[in-house]
């Protein structure tokens, strides 16, 4: 009789080992595909945010480049406003160094009242 327990917990545990192992990779082929599953929505929501940072940069690239060309249009506007006003300056020297009524003229004061005008009250001893 003993003999029938033991041969029948041999057979028992022989059936036990590869069920159990089967058992186990059946467990972790599951462990797998979750895995797999959260990778694949991981993939997914990195493309999206690297396609958002793309738009984002190239955003952010086109308008470095409109205000590189504003600042450069506002340069250009400036450095032709200081060559007019050189310009000027240098017409007006030759015309006080040439003409003596001009000279003159230019030699006077300003009136209160024009200075007022330009802002130079404080100059004229007004407010």
């Amino acid at each position: 009789m003993q003999a029938k327990v033991i041969a029948l917990l041999v057979v028992v545990l022989a059936f036990m080992g590869p069920g159990l192992v089967a058992y186990h990779y059946k467990l972790a082929a599951r462990d797998a595909v979750a895995a797999k599953e959260t990778a694949e929505r991981s993939l997914a929501t990195a493309i999206a945010v690297n396609a958002d940072n793309e738009k984002t940069m190239t955003a952010m690239q086109n308008a470095q480049a409109r205000a590189d060309q504003l600042a450069a249009d506002l340069a250009a506007e400036v450095d032709a406003a200081n060559q007019t006003t050189l310009g000027v300056a240098k017409a007006l020297a030759e015309l006080r160094a040439n003409n003596a009524d001009v000279d003159a003229y230019l030699k006077q004061p300003v009136p209160d009242a024009l200075r007022g005008v330009y802002g130079h009250a404080e100059a004229a001893g007004g407010h």
